[in-house]
């Protein structure tokens, strides 16, 4: 039996377990400190590689994108983008899509089903085009219907990005002449 022990084994058993030394919290802290910091600098890093002006093109020839290209875009849409209809942003270093898609939300002419709808109510159109006006900080919209001739637009909105409201009035050649093109799109349906 072993009752009798040493008195080197009995004062061990006696000890309390030892406690985290401050050296080894110091440690902890620090690994800790280090994780926080790496998980924010990759959210940072993928945050920034997701957002701002980009340059896409979607369509047959175009690169598959994880983002929507359309706010309108769903799984019930009677038209297929590629398809019926491309969309290109060339926004790139211009002005940010955020700023392109809020435009369009606000004219209405991101609904692809409605714009490509040839009925007395919907859209009928053949093309969009939107420029961006960097010196008024407008986005100016020229709209052209099936069956426009000599490259004239049917129909021109403007959007100030700063009032947050269409521009009222006359949309002169001054707001869209020689200013980038940021979006087009495409009614491939159109003969």
């Amino acid at each position: 039996m072993d009752i009798l022990t040493t008195r080197y084994v009995r004062m061990n058993m006696s000890e309390k377990p030892k406690k985290f030394e401050k050296k080894n919290v110091l440690y902890l802290v620090i690994a800790g400190l280090a994780l926080v910091i790496i998980i924010l600098l990759a959210s940072w890093v993928i945050i920034s590689n997701n957002s701002g002006a980009t340059t896409e093109e979607t369509g047959t020839t175009a690169k598959v994108s994880s983002s929507a290209s359309s706010v309108s875009s769903s799984s019930t849409s009677k038209y297929v983008e590629g398809k019926d209809y491309t969309v290109k942003y060339s926004n790139d270093g211009i002005v940010d899509k955020a700023d392109v898609n809020e435009a369009m939300t606000a004219t209405g002419v991101n609904n692809y089903d409605d714009d490509m709808d040839t009925s007395s109510d919907g859209g009928n159109f053949a093309k969009i085009e939107i420029f961006y006006n960097k010196s008024e900080n407008v986005i100016v919209q020229k709209l052209y219907k099936n069956g426009y001739k000599n490259n004239e637009p049917t129909m021109i909105n403007a959007y100030d990005l700063s009032k947050k409201k269409m521009v009222d009035g006359n949309i002169g050649r001054l707001y869209y002449d020689n200013q980038p093109l940021v979006y087009t799109w495409t009614n491939n349906t159109v003969k």
